[in-house]
């Protein structure tokens, strides 16, 4: 504990660390929750901590402390600090998991949607309020107790970070597992669907079925897939009616093997979701982009 980086030493950094990772998560819980209009746990692990918050912080506050009374160099050097980690950790988690936990595709001036130019800038602000507000209140704080007290808190902190980091991870790679599962069940009763004619494109019966995908609880899932089925019999049916094949031998084979084919999607569909645990469940609840953005990155490295 006693180890110094940067002139400051590991007991001060890791508590920073764990100090500046709940405030980040207060700040993302708060404003998304607001957005929301209900409570959102974010952050990677289940605990009230964001890691990339005290990561930057840390980082940051290290690597510009030498900069501390120079205003201009401090917002630069935060901008560009924080978006290299920024990118880097958006990097890392994709490679990692097969999936995008933030994604600025959809803003102006963005690097392969892991950074973005508004967002960088609103780094530089930050880096300032760090060292002319955060950084004066956190020290201030970690000096209320004795270090041998701190030093015990710490390990208790550190050890159950551990286990809930490996929980979350665990459970970010059985997600990723989930997902492709469905994206594998989607496409072959797509495929099948459009075999059968029901619809004149593909891109009709996906836009049906991506509505299933949208509701988080089981029981909207549940309820919101036996609408769907009943939608493709009606339309199987008018099909047939229309072509007067309706007491036709092909019919009624074909209607139950439309039957069976939707009914067994429903169950292993609803089973998959039935299976997802809690933390599961949070980080979909939290992160709700996490499905679609799974689907983008399959259907590029799918091209490549």
């Amino acid at each position: 504990m006693n180890i110094e980086i940067a002139g400051v030493s590991l007991y001060y950094i890791i508590s920073w660390f764990f100090v500046y990772s709940f405030l980040g998560w207060l700040w993302e819980t708060a404003y998304v929750s607001v957005r929301k209009k209900k409570f959102v746990n974010r952050g990677f692990i289940n605990g009230p901590l964001c890691t990339i918050y005290g990561m930057g912080a840390v980082s940051i506050y290290l690597i510009l402390k030498p900069f501390g009374n120079r205003i201009i160099v401090l917002y630069i050097g935060g901008v560009v600090v924080a978006t290299i980690l920024e990118y880097l950790t958006g990097w890392l988690m994709e490679k990692i998991f097969h999936t995008r936990w933030w994604d600025y595709s959809h803003r102006k001036y963005n690097l392969q949607g892991y950074i973005s130019l508004g967002t960088s800038l609103g780094w530089g602000v930050f880096t300032l309020l760090l060292f002319k507000v955060f950084q004066p209140f956190v020290s201030w704080f970690t000096d209320l107790y004795p270090q041998n007290i701190g030093e015990i808190a710490l390990i208790i902190i550190m050890v159950l970070y551990a286990a809930d980091f490996i929980t979350s991870a665990s459970a970010a790679f059985g997600l990723t597992k989930s997902f492709a599962k469905v994206e594998d069940m989607l496409e072959d009763i797509t495929q099948y669907l459009h075999n059968s004619k029901l619809y004149e494109t593909r891109e009709e019966i996906q836009e049906r079925l991506e509505t299933v995908r949208a509701h988080l609880r089981t029981q909207e899932v549940a309820e919101r897939l036996s609408v769907r089925k009943q939608e493709f019999m009606e339309r199987f049916e008018t099909l047939f009616e229309e072509k007067r094949l309706l007491d036709s031998e092909n019919y009624l084979s074909k209607k139950a093997e439309m039957e069976q084919k939707l009914d067994e999607f429903v169950k292993k569909y609803t089973d998959i979701r039935k299976k997802q645990n809690i933390v599961k469940k949070r980080m979909v609840y939290a992160y709700p982009e996490l499905k679609n953005q799974f689907k983008k990155y399959r259907k590029k490295h799918q091209k490549e």
